[in-house]
């Protein structure tokens, strides 16, 4: 993608294949899930509402650009 502001929302594993395309579906989620722990401020804003990001399957399209912001575009 050339814009850092996705279109439309994602599910983490389509979002994981996209960072992580020669890991298998479940290894992707698992590496991703942990980059954006390592990164702080940005698992803080991606929980700071209250809302449990770790266990979510689909992601909005806010958190998808707050992951965008962070981790740079996969």
């Amino acid at each position: 993608m050339n814009d850092s502001r996705p279109a439309s929302s994602y599910t983490r594993r389509s979002l994981a294949q996209m960072y992580f395309p020669d890991s298998a579906p479940r290894q992707a989620v698992r590496r991703l899930t942990e980059w954006i722990k390592r990164c702080r401020p940005l698992h803080e804003r991606l929980t700071e509402d209250g809302r449990q990001f770790d266990r979510r399957r689909n992601l909005t399209i806010r958190e998808v650009r707050l992951i965008y912001e962070y981790l740079g575009e996969p």
